[in-house]
């Protein structure tokens, strides 16, 4: 008598139909969840964990910055009480490396008088593209002491040894211009010394 192989035969077809039909199923999950969630499949296919500040963020940085920066001028710690009121002395060429070099601007600069921290005189020199130069100058005896570079200019006064650098300006992206960011240096013996950026 002969047996009835067809239905062991369709077993293994019914499996594989089986299978087949689990895994169309979750390629079209997949496919749902990717089309569902677009921003989250963008985010998941990143490969970096940086997340820039946005514009919208951009005035709140402004805002660190200006209060930082006006902590430091209003601190009394750095105010000059007395003004040097004897002769002007000229600029001592010999005194600093670049003097020679720019004499001309230094020289020319030098008859604004003290305008910073009682007894300087701060003569800017530009060095190309949004670079600037600041050159401290002792009017007491003409010695060029140091000089600090900026990139959006400086802001100082005769009354404080604090010297800012790339004064906060809330035109500015500080997001995609990271050379723009605000510093604060104090004049401490005659060198420029940087002040921490998370006071």
């Amino acid at each position: 008598m002969r047996k009835n192989t067809l239905p062991y035969l369709l077993l293994p077809l019914s499996f594989v139909a089986i299978l087949g039909a689990a895994c169309q199923q979750q390629t079209d999950e997949e496919k749902t969840i990717a089309s569902t969630h677009p921003k989250l499949e963008e985010h998941l296919q990143r490969d970096t964990v940086r997340m820039p500040i946005t514009s919208e963020e951009n005035p709140e940085l402004y805002q660190r910055y200006r209060l930082r920066m006006e902590a430091y001028q209003s601190d009394e710690a750095f105010r000059v009480q007395e003004t040097y009121q004897g002769r002007l002395a000229p600029l001592d060429e010999a005194s600093h490396a670049e003097a020679r070099k720019y004499r001309s601007a230094l020289q020319e600069g030098l008859k604004q008088g003290i305008n910073f921290a009682g007894q300087y005189t701060v003569v800017t020199v530009g060095c190309g593209t949004t670079c600037q130069e600041h050159y401290v100058v002792d009017r007491q005896d003409g010695k060029v002491l140091d000089k600090v570079q900026s990139s959006t200019g400086a802001q100082f006064s005769p009354d404080s040894r604090i010297f800012i650098v790339n004064p906060p300006d809330s035109s500015h992206n500080y997001v995609d211009c990271p050379y723009c960011e605000p510093a604060a240096y104090v004049l401490e013996q005659g060198k420029f010394r940087k002040l921490p950026q998370g006071q």
